[in-house]
């Protein structure tokens, strides 16, 4: 299963993966464990990096990373970050919108187990 979410207050409304901002003296993969945990509550391991893109409209460099639970797979999710977070299986994550991006290519790598 992959977590899909829905950013909140923004008018882009398709489903993404959980993202974040690297903060001062952090590590990437620091981010990513900081980033799940306060978007949606659950802890994760076992990081793999995919790829990283840069992001021409905001300036800013993406990297991408699947990873496992690691614990409870209940989520919290952090209403002032998104709208919603939820479960998807494999088969039932929609195909919306173009490819430019990085979430939306790992999004289909993922439904197509490539990743």
């Amino acid at each position: 299963k992959l977590i899909l979410s829905k950013y909140e207050g923004r008018n882009h409304t398709r489903y993404a993966m959980i993202a974040g901002f690297a903060e001062i003296g952090e590590t990437i993969e620091e981010t990513v464990h900081r980033e799940v945990m306060e978007e949606i509550g659950i802890k994760v391991k076992n990081l793999r990096y995919y790829k990283s893109q840069p992001w021409s409209f905001s300036g800013t460099l993406l990297f991408g990373f699947y990873c496992d639970l690691d614990g409870d797979d209940t989520l919290t999710v952090d209403h002032n970050e998104l709208s919603m977070a939820s479960w998807f299986n494999r088969e039932d994550i929609p195909d919306e919108g173009d490819n430019i991006s990085l979430t939306k290519e790992m999004m289909m790598a993922f439904k197509h187990g490539r990743a």
